[in-house]
């Protein structure tokens, strides 16, 4: 052994014995502590193993071999820390001195493995994030209004569903005009649990290309719309045929229930992929048009609403108070109203809106009146097209701002959800709201005008809004006329002709003189080089194929864009040319997955002010970036492997908001990651909004509303650089949360009174950034704090500016205040409300010596659930409350007496004392023996078996208005001074009072029954 030793002393040159002896020593004493992080590292590697292994059960894995591998690596791993642990048992109880060696040696062992864990761990959650395709889920749902108050509307569902058990039917056809509720009764039958249990996948699919093309979408978009719902690698395959293959393969063996809507020409479905009949396998769709049929269908026709459920539908949207429906004159208006739609449900749907505008405003005959005179001006209903010329109707009617706003959302693919944020983004830059200095407050306004007149809906979150088709059909029309030729819109449609296809002088042709151009969707084979679009200011050409290219001179003669927007382009890298764009203020390229860097080049663009590069490939954002000064608003992705990447991101000074999402479900190190983010976010003086996105919820960091700045930050520390780095902390209105979200909300008391207010939840002993930033709030909320028995005397001292404080479960504190060393000076002289809640340990609330002038403006103080609580008020503190206004004690079991004091105290020590509560009180036998509360005006006593009087004289007797105690316990008191009681008596008619089962109490009180508290 010995000779052991030396040569692993002596085997590196240039060490000197004693080195190598302090280095194996070392080695020797962190065994221990190796095998604990190689312990906790292994169980975290097993529990991402299972949970990898649970999810490729339910996943389809595209590197199935990469997979496997990993797997078996992480086996030899399991097998090799299994020898390292009994390696550890052996030597565990070993001798330090004697068994050095061989305990340094095992240590470096367990430190190898654990990095190489370390390493296995960020490779399988790169193989989570990246590698593993999720299986079709069975139902999709979707955004389903209620149509089980409209009989014509749910008996076709019900009629449908009923088919659906026929085997002799393979198909439904549902039939109605434009407008009718045929989309909204399949969206009810999409999310019907009925369906769900009768069919393995039930496949939405909107057929239908614009609204004003009378064709379907072509054969390749509607393959590839089911093969993305399905989940079907089409990669390689370009032909027709063999993506038809593919998805016959998906569905052969499996019941589908397959909803076709708007289907405006017949289609063949077998060169689509659609198997027939497969399994007991139906197609319901939707058609306005007679001649489209399906073989072996049934026939539902959608009729107009009658005039009870046109009434009832509007009754219901318009959501009338019942003050409302009392007035005759109204309901008599209304149905007139009603009427005018002629059982339209979107006329009845944009005539709720407008009455429901105008009842926001005025309730009156009058205001309603107009509203029917506004009804009567739309255009007449006998027409082929009255939806149509309806909407015209209401879109002239827009203002100048309103207007291009609407006809811009129509660029938007038909049944988009449309990102809020991001079309107040282009309409900004657009130039489109010029009234307002701040141009997102006028957006939002005008998008709220368009969802009041239904111009615009409610997507499936409040994030998105929907254009219905029809309404988008008619925006088109109107942004035609309005740009004349200088707008060219082809989504979900193919620019060029089947046969041969369109001239490329033609083609160029297309995009010469355009303002606005709006390619999402399309199926074009390719774009034009450097075509001359010197006046194009938009440009969406989103899912664009990774098989087609743009050219690098295509952005060549673009010098006037504005916005950009390649969302879900399956381009590798970026045309070179995109550096001309010197005017690009708005670029999505979030969903690129196949982008994997952002040019250098990118810098260039110096006008930039909106990037979202979400959910791309690119992993790292180049240096230049920092180059980018108009930059206000980005948004990425993190993920474990790129986490690292984006340090430029922090020099971005003029960045005003960020939104990141985290590509994990690990907790542990998303809780890390966002530690990192807060840490260096506070670099960034201008930013007002702060996002992590995470899987199962999102967290906002920072939040500037109403012009107050609202931080989360996860620790301590993080707080002190926002206090060295944000000059508007002394400036604005804030709220700081510590330890807890913004979403958790103030819990303290009338908040709207506090300008300045944080939160501190789940901290740990005392803090001298928590004291410095007490010195700016007004309101201060102490949660769960764990390790403290009182306020410190620097936190205590740094509190001046005070006016509200809330402690809770804050489970070591035994008293709040200690001022044994704060003599010479007033402590808290501006608190004017101290509330003390769920203290288990709270003796007291003051301990010491009390200075003139503390809590000399404390008007409310509340004790709940103070078990440990046994004095409230004693001489030295009972002094300084001449303030006090509401005394509420509940839950305080030990409490004998709420008033202890000396003879020598003035009975007039608290003398605006007009509420006293007091419940579930067992042990209180006294509330005071020499006060006198001449302002005392109610008293409500509850569950306090041993308070057997009340101290009452004949001066406070006449102040009181409201008593509120137990019947049985108000009977049994005991009255020193009769004269009280029968003065309380004499004054019944101008005392509360309330009956309990039908016996009058005694007159001056209102009756508690309930047992259950306050």
């Amino acid at each position: 052994m010995a000779e052991e030793v030396v040569t692993e002393v002596l085997q590196k040159a240039g060490e000197t014995v004693w080195d190598s002896i302090q280095r194996i020593t070392e080695a020797s004493m962190c065994m221990n502590r190796n095998y604990s992080l190689l312990e906790a590292k292994m169980k975290t590697l097993c529990a991402l193993r299972d949970d990898l292994k649970d999810r490729t059960t339910k996943y389809k894995s595209t590197k199935k071999r990469t997979m496997d591998d990993w797997f078996h690596r992480v086996m030899v791993a399991e097998n090799l820390a299994e020898e390292l642990h009994n390696k550890f048992i052996e030597l565990e109880e070993s001798s330090r001195l004697f068994h050095v060696l061989p305990r340094s040696k095992l240590s470096k062992q367990m430190a190898s493995m654990i990095l190489e864990i370390g390493e296995f761990l960020v490779e399988g959650n790169q193989l989570g994030d990246t590698l593993v395709h999720k299986v079709a889920e069975p139902v999709v749902k979707v955004t389903a209004p209620d149509i089980s108050y409209i009989p014509t509307l749910q008996g076709a569902l019900d009629k449908i569903l009923q088919d659906l058990t026929n085997e002799d039917l393979k198909a439904i056809r549902v039939l109605g005009m434009l407008g009718a509720g045929k989309t909204t009764i399949m969206q009810n039958l999409n999310n019907h649990e009925k369906v769900a249990s009768m069919y393995e996948r039930v496949i939405w699919v909107t057929v239908s290309g614009e609204e004003n093309n009378k064709e379907n979408l072509s054969t390749e978009m509607l393959q590839h719309m089911i093969a993305e719902r399905l989940i079907v690698d089409t990669e390689g395959a370009t032909d027709v045929t063999k993506i038809a293959r593919k998805v016959k393969e998906e569905l052969e063996g499996v019941k589908y229930l397959l909803l076709l809507d708007d289907v405006k020409s017949e289609l063949d479905l077998d060169m689509i992929g659609i198997p027939e009949g497969a399994k007991g396998s139906k197609i319901v769709m939707t058609t306005k048009f007679r001649h489209v049929r399906l073989p072996s269908c049934s026939n539902i026709e959608v009729k107009k609403l009658s005039q009870s459920e046109s009434w009832n539908m509007f009754h219901k949207l318009l959501d009338l108070h019942d003050d409302i429906k009392d007035k005759p004159q109204l309901e008599r208006t209304a149905r007139k109203a009603v009427s005018l739609c002629a059982g339209h449900p979107l006329m009845i749907k944009m005539a709720a809106r407008i009455f429901k505008a105008i009842e926001k405003r005025e309730l009156s005959e009058i205001s309603w009146s107009d509203g029917l005179q506004t009804l009567r001006r739309w255009p007449q209903k006998g027409n082929n097209e009255p939806m149509k010329d309806l909407l015209k109707f209401c879109c002239d009617h827009l203002d100048h701002e309103q207007k291009p706003c609407f006809l811009y959302s129509a660029l938007y693919p038909e049944d988009t959800e449309i990102f809020t944020e991001g079309l107040l983004d282009c309409w900004e830059a657009e130039n489109i709201l010029k009234s307002s200095d701040d141009a997102k407050i006028s957006g939002r306004n005008i998008l709220r005008h368009l969802k009041n007149v239904i111009l615009l809906e409610e997507g499936a979150t409040g994030r998105y809004v929907r254009m219905h088709k029809v309404i988008r059909a008619t925006a088109l029309n109107l942004l035609s006329e309005d740009r004349k030729d200088r707008c060219l819109v082809k989504t979900s449609e193919a620019l060029q002709k089947p046969n041969g296809g369109m001239p490329k002088r033609q083609c160029v042709d297309l995009w010469t003189d355009k303002e606005w151009i709006s390619l999402a969707n399309n199926s074009l084979d390719t774009l034009p080089d450097a075509p001359r679009s010197s006046q194009l200011s938009t440009l969406f050409v989103q899912k664009y194929s990774k098989h087609k290219k743009i050219p690098d001179s295509f952005f060549q003669h673009m010098h006037s864009l504005l916005v950009l927007d390649l969302y879900m382009t399956e381009l590798t890298t970026l045309p070179s040319s995109l550096y001309k764009l010197s005017n690009l203020k708005v670029l999505y390229l979030n969903g690129c997955t196949a982008l994997k860097e952002l040019p250098g080049f990118i810098g260039q663009l110096k006008s930039l002010e909106v990037l979202d590069i979400r959910g791309s490939g690119v992993g790292k954002l180049p240096h230049q970036i920092e180059g980018l000064t108009q930059m206000r608003r980005l948004l990425v992705s993190f993920t474990m492997s790129t986490q690292g990447n984006y340090d430029s991101i922090f020099k971005l000074s003029g960045l005003e908001e960020l939104i990141i999402d985290v590509d994990s479900e690990m907790e542990d190190w998303c809780n890390k990651l966002i530690e990192d983010v807060v840490e260096k976010v506070s670099t960034l003086p201008r930013l007002i909004s702060f996002q992590f996105c995470l899987h199962n919820r999102v967290i906002d960091v920072i939040q500037v509303v109403d012009d107050t700045v609202k931080i989360y930050v996860p620790k301590e520390h993080h707080l002190r650089s926002f206090l060295e780095r944000r000059q508007d902390l002394e400036t604005r209105s804030f709220q700081v949360y510590i330890g807890c979200f913004i979403s958790r909300g103030p819990e303290i008391p009338e908040f709207y009174r506090y300008d300045r207010y944080v939160k501190y939840d789940s901290g740990w002993g005392q803090n001298d950034v928590i004291n410095k930033v007490l010195t700016k709030v007004h309101a201060f909320e102490l949660i769960n704090h764990n390790d403290i028995e009182h306020l410190s005397s620097n936190a205590i001292e740094s509190m001046d500016y005070v006016q509200g404080c809330l402690i809770q479960r804050c489970n070591k504190m035994r008293t709040i205040v200690r001022s044994y060393c704060t003599r010479d000076r007033s402590l808290l002289p501006n608190l004017e409300r101290l509330d003390a809640k769920d203290m288990p340990k709270l003796e007291k609330i003051w301990e010491g010596h009390v200075q003139l002038g503390s809590l000399s403006k404390l008007k409310t103080l509340v004790l709940r659930k103070c078990p440990m609580l046994t004095i409230v008020f004693c001489n030295v503190i009972v002094q300084q409350l001449r303030e006090l206004q509401y005394l509420d004690i509940e839950d305080c079991c030990r409490v004998e007496e709420i008033v202890t004091c000396s003879q020598d105290v003035s009975p007039y020590v608290v003398p605006k004392l007009s509420t006293l509560i007091l419940c579930n009180m067992p042990s209180l036998r006294k509330i005071c023996s020499t006060l006198d509360w001449t302002s005392l005006e109610t008293l409500k006593i509850h569950d306090c078996p041993t308070l057997k009087e009340l101290p009452f004289d004949s001066n406070t007797a006449m102040k009181i208005q409201t008593i509120e105690v137990e019947e049985d316990w108000w009977k049994a008191l005991q009255w020193s001074d009769s004269e009280v009681k029968e003065q309380l008596g004499s004054q019944h008619n101008n005392l509360a009072t309330k009956h309990v089962n039908n016996s009058h109490l005694f007159p001056k009180v209102t009756s508690i029954h309930s047992k259950s508290g306050c």
